[in-house]
C-alpha cells in the first residue's frame, strides 16, 4: 500500500490537539475528511492509533512509538521549504510552550500580550510545566520550548538564562515565627508545599537534607498562589520565589497581611531558563519566538522586596 504523506500532517495535528475536531480545525480540514483519513492510517499500520476519551483521543503504543520519528521528519521536511526569513506581521505560525508555575500568571499574559501586538495571525498554546513534562514535550515535539529550572539537560537540548530568584518563606502577619526563625522552629512549623509535580519534596527540602533536618508538609498543592492563599488565613508557613511574591501575588492579595523572612540555611539560587530542541535552532519563526519569550520573561531582578523593607533576618 503506498504511503499517502497526508495521512502523516493528519496524524501529528490530533496527536497534538488530542481531538478530531480540534485538528481538523488546526488543518482547514472538515472533520469527516480527518476522521477517514485516521480510519486509512489504522488499516495501513494495522492499529487504532487513537482512542476515545471523554475529551477527545488519546494515542496507543504504538503511535506513542510512532511519534518522535513522525514528528521530526515532518519538521525537517518543512523546514527544508520554509522561507529564510520569518515576517511575524504576515505570517501565521503555532507556538507550543510550557511555562514554570511562578512565572506563569505573568509570564502567560505578556507573552500573549506581545505576540498578538507583533504576530496578530500567530497562535500560542501553553503547557502545564514539570520538569520531567517539558523535557518529554521538546523530545517528542509537542512542545517547541519551555522555561522552568532544568539542573541538567540532554546535549541536542539548546538553552538561555532568563532570570535568577531566591526562595523566602512566607507566613501570615501576627504569626509566632515571624520575629525569629531559626531552623529548629522552620522544620517544627507545618509547611505548604507548592508543586506541580504533586511530589512530596521540592528544592526547599533538598537543601534542608544537607542540614540533616527535615520538614513536615502538612499541604501539597499544585500552584504558589494557592499556597499563599492558605498561609494568609492559617498558621501555616510555605517556601515561594521572592520574584513571585513580589510580582503577580502583589496583585491578587487583597489585602492580606503576609510577612516575608530568609530561610534559615544555605541554599542556591534559582536560575530560570528558556530550552528547545536543536531541530528548531535554526527555524527562523521560532528563533523570533524565543527571542520574544525572553523579552517576556527575562528580567534584572536582584532578589530585593519591591517596596517594603529589607526582610526578616534568622536569628
Amino acid at each position: 500500500m503506498r504511503l499517502d504523506l497526508n495521512l502523516i500532517a493528519v496524524l501529528e495535528a490530533i496527536m497534538l490537539e488530542r481531538n478530531v475536531t480540534r485538528a481538523a480545525s488546526s488543518l482547514a480540514m472538515s472533520q469527516p475528511a480527518v476522521s477517514n483519513a485516521l480510519r486509512r492510517a489504522r488499516r495501513l499500520t494495522k492499529d487504532q492509533l487513537f482512542l476515545k476519551t471523554a475529551t477527545g483521543v488519546q494515542p496507543t503504543a504504538r503511535m506513542v512509538a510512532m511519534w518522535p520519528d513522525l514528528h521530526r521528519s515532518l519538521t525537517a521536511i518543512r523546514a527544508s521549504f520554509a522561507p529564510d526569513e520569518f515576517d511575524p506581521a504576515s505570517d501565521a505560525t503555532s507556538f507550543r510552550i510550557a511555562v514554570t508555575d511562578s512565572l506563569a500568571m505573568e509570564g502567560v499574559s505578556e507573552i500573549t500580550l506581545k505576540l498578538q501586538a507583533a504576530s496578530p495571525r500567530a497562535r500560542v498554546s501553553f503547557a502545564v510545566h514539570t520538569h520531567e513534562g517539558s523535557l518529554e514535550g521538546i523530545d517528542r515535539g509537542t512542545l517547541d520550548c519551555a522555561v522552568g529550572m532544568f539542573a541538567s539537560l540532554p546535549r541536542e537540548m539548546h538553552v538561555r538564562s532568563l532570570q535568577t530568584d531566591r526562595y523566602v518563606c512566607v507566613m501570615r502577619g501576627g504569626h509566632d515565627l515571624a520575629d525569629c526563625l531559626t531552623l529548629d522552629r522552620f522544620t517544627a512549623a507545618a509547611h505548604v508545599l507548592a508543586t506541580p509535580s504533586a511530589l512530596e519534596r521540592g528544592l526547599v527540602d533538598g537543601w534542608l537534607s544537607l542540614t540533616g533536618r527535615t520538614r513536615t508538609i502538612a499541604v501539597v498543592v499544585n500552584h504558589f498562589a494557592d499556597a499563599m492563599k492558605i498561609v494568609s488565613r492559617s498558621d501555616l508557613i510555605t517556601c515561594v520565589p521572592l520574584g513571585f511574591f513580589n510580582g503577580p501575588w502583589r496583585t491578587i492579595a487583597d489585602g492580606r497581611d503576609l510577612v516575608v523572612c530568609e530561610l534559615p540555611f544555605e541554599t542556591e539560587k534559582l536560575l530560570y531558563k528558556l530550552i528547545w530542541h536543536e531541530r528548531l535552532q535554526q527555524h527562523p519563526a521560532h528563533q523570533w519566538f524565543r527571542a520574544l519569550v525572553t523579552d517576556a520573561c527575562g528580567s534584572s531582578f536582584d532578589g530585593q522586596l519591591v517596596g517594603e523593607a529589607p526582610l526578616v533576618g534568622t536569628t
